[in-house]
């Protein structure tokens, strides 16, 4: 009897399903739709479709009678294309473009040639209109998000107030503003990163510096750490503001290993008389990662064409321990502008500098980091007058002639949703780097499990498949750990023919 009861609900359910596998635009038309997106947004010709399978449909979050359509297709590349190089367009841009993410794109490495084939798993959004469905390239803004309760302390020991604070931090976003709550969460924030790199310790854990929650470094870390613990070397991944403090915690040994822009670990080593920054002789460069680059980042509605147009606007510049901070420092200095030349300067990492761009709290965001930024990228998604800002030649040929961790490079256009043009900016490379303190078998080891793991990574970190000994000593401004010395020689004697 039951049986014969829920017959009629799963039979409505059936239906339901069917009819939303059958909402939006047929194969065909999406068909056509990733052939214009690789071309334009792309590489024209670069790829064709080998299969393509419509998996079905949902309801866009949006509403708005709008869908969004699930895909699988194949991709055959028709030339031979690197999509981890260290120049040109990358994985990066062309999963935004498919609607995917790094993640659901397999079949890619360093040498893929014409015929290979790329399996990507998609998704793009489409609308209901009286000329039928059109694909939404730019999505809808978000919901401004709930305000944040911040709970209670359950328990009374030590261990039950640090699970209370981790509950808080956990449904808490990035604290920036100056209320007593905005404070309390902040101080309890940078506590808790003391107490679990203490904690590391205790456990016997090599701590790695890498960067905020949502960057790149991190990312990096949260991926390499349990690998390298699976492989007998157990690492802490500790999520820091950025190059300059963990250059900094290298240095007082509370670091064993660290992510660096280059830039920052050259003047760090030899020290920055115009910052009174000391030089800190101890650190060691390991391996040179994966390039990067200085975004600047405004809206249509600020004015702000060229770099001179900068002068007296309002300005984000990374958190006070960042690389971004820093880099922003030495291109303004560079540019000969003074600090009365701002209107004004806020110290924000890159999630709150999106939101103030956004609310009109600032006119330009500053951002260092490897391209295509993830941040960036969603921000360009949402909106179609986000404008790349360039660095002007003279201050790039003054900055690279003074230092070798610079050098010029393109944003090259088709990055970012909606890039028309190629922008020149200042470019550098993400780089390992310990100690003199550091044992030699460590730092051996730690780098064979770097290499070792690119592609093995890959899938959950892509900016892994960037990794090659190739290009592991490009732009390497400081002194070399006798570890990864010896790593290189084995290496080099290893592939002697």
């Amino acid at each position: 009897m039951l049986q014969l009861r829920m017959l009629p609900i799963l039979l409505l359910l059936a239906i339901v399903a069917l009819t939303a596998c059958k909402r939006g635009p047929d194969s065909g038309v999406l068909e056509q739709e990733l052939h214009e997106r690789l071309d334009s947004g792309f590489s024209a010709g670069l790829f064709k479709i080998h299969s393509l399978t419509r998996k079905g449909s949902a309801p866009s979050a949006s509403g708005n009678d709008a869908v969004y359509i699930y895909f699988d297709t194949e991709l055959e590349f028709q030339r031979d294309y690197n999509l981890t190089a260290w120049r040109g367009l990358n994985l990066g841009t062309l999963a935004v473009v498919l609607g995917a993410t790094p993640a659901g794109i397999e079949g890619y490495h360093q040498n893929n040639q014409r015929g290979d084939l790329l399996l990507v798993r998609g998704r793009l959004t489409y609308q209901k209109t009286e000329d039928g469905w059109i694909n939404m390239t730019y999505a809808p803004l978000k919901e401004p998000a709930e305000p944040i309760t911040t709970g209670t302390i359950e328990g009374s020991g030590p261990a039950s107030v640090l699970q209370s604070v981790r509950r808080l931090l956990q449904r808490s976003p990035d604290s920036h503003g100056q209320s007593r709550d905005d404070i309390i969460i902040e101080e309890f924030g940078q506590s808790l990163k003391e107490i679990d790199l203490r904690f590391a310790r205790l456990d016997g854990k090599l701590p790695f510096g890498t960067g905020w929650s949502a960057g790149t470094y991190n990312r990096f870390g949260s991926a390499f750490a349990p690998y390298a613990a699976e492989h007998g070397l157990p690492v802490f991944n500790y999520s820091s503001e950025g190059s300059v403090e963990n250059g900094l915690s290298l240095q007082k040994g509370h670091l064993d290993f660290a992510l660096l822009q280059s830039d920052v670990a050259e003047v760090l080593y030899k020290g920055w008389a115009e910052a009174s920054q000391l030089p800190q002789p101890d650190l060691r460069s390991m391996a040179s990662l994966w390039p990067e680059a200085l975004h600047i980042i405004t809206l249509e509605d600020r004015n702000i064409r060229s770099f001179e147009d900068l002068k007296g606007k309002r300005l984000a510049v990374g958190s006070p321990g960042s690389g971004t901070r820093f880099t922003a420092k030495r291109v303004w200095a560079a540019s000969g502008f003074t600090r009365s030349q701002v209107g004004e300067i806020r110290d924000m990492g890159l999630s709150a500098s999106i939101a103030a761009l956004e609310a009109g709290v600032v006119d330009a965001v500053f951002a260092a980091g490897a391209i295509p930024d993830p941040a960036l990228q969603l921000l360009a998604q949402r909106r179609d007058d986000v404008r790349l800002v360039p660095v002007d030649t003279a201050i790039l040929d003054h900055l690279s002639s003074k230092h070798f961790s610079y050098y010029s490079t393109v944003i090259p256009e088709r990055t970012y949703p909606g890039q028309t043009e190629s922008y020149r900016t200042l470019g550098f490379a993400a780089l390992l780097i310990t100690s003199n303190r550091a044992g030699d078998d460590d730092v051996e080891q730690f780098l064979d499990l770097v290499v070792d793991s690119a592609n093995e990574l890959t899938p959950e970190f892509y900016r892994a498949g960037f990794i090659s000994t190739e290009t592991s000593r490009l732009g390497i401004s400081i002194p070399m750990h006798p570890g990864a010395t010896r790593f290189y020689e084995k290496l080099r004697d290893k592939n002697k023919p």
